[in-house]
């Protein structure tokens, strides 16, 4: 099994502890070294699959503490971002700051591998969709964003976006819910891909400044219609 095939599995292990009440909200998730040796995994798998159930808000990693179960408070999606509005539109600004740049970074200087993660990420993300998996869809988009910041080779820029992501949980959450976002955010996600593998530069920056503006756009218009 392949590095991704452990940390996916390995999300899908946790959320079902989690789901089962086995890890209530609140709760401290096991030392590295015990989960590490219930799940028969590597350090850098488990905080990889740690990463993306943060990015997803099901966990919160607070330094020098450990990880903890997020509670899970389920809204009417309308009633969420009518009361986030502001919050989403300045997170979608501050990624449409940076993550355009990351793209057009990482397509300049792409290695292989790295286009192989992202077209794995993308065909996963794609299965999920098909199969109705909200959550694997939620961490897949996480992960494509988290791929092309990791690798393109500006470390402070990449660090800020990191943090930025860790913000961004219920955000991607409630906006992968939207009507159609989760086609289009596949749809999106092979489009920089694609500029991604022809080393196009200004490609790759557009397209991923339209990706967020648009879910931004939507988002907001979404919030502001009448029920």
């Amino acid at each position: 099994m392949d590095t991704e095939q452990v940390w996916s599995a390995t999300v899908d292990r946790l959320r079902s502890r989690i789901d089962s009440g086995d890890l209530p909200p609140g709760s401290r998730l096991p030392a590295e070294r015990v989960l590490c040796e219930e799940l028969g995994i590597s350090r850098g798998s488990l905080r990889q699959a740690l990463r993306v159930l943060d990015s997803i808000g099901y966990v919160q990693i607070r330094a020098g503490s450990g990880t903890y179960v997020r509670e899970q408070q389920e809204q009417p999606l309308r009633t969420w971002f009518t009361e986030h509005d502001q919050l989403v539109e300045k997170l979608f600004d501050l990624r449409a700051t940076v993550e355009p740049t990351l793209a057009e970074r990482l397509a300049r200087h792409a290695t292989a591998k790295t286009v192989s993660r992202l077209e794995d990420n993308v065909a996963e993300m794609a299965r999920a969709a098909q199969a109705g998996d909200m959550l694997r869809v939620i961490a897949t988009d996480a992960e494509f964003h988290r791929v092309i910041a990791q690798n393109a080779g500006n470390d402070d820029v990449a660090g800020l976006l990191r943090s930025v992501l860790a913000l961004v949980g219920e955000e991607r959450r409630a906006a992968l819910r939207l009507p159609g976002q989760i086609r289009k955010a596949v749809d999106d996600h092979r489009a920089i891909l694609d500029a991604v593998r022809r080393s196009d530069p200004a490609a790759a920056r557009e397209l991923t400044l339209k990706h967020l503006l648009d879910a931004k756009t939507y988002a907001h218009d979404f919030a502001a219609e009448e029920p």
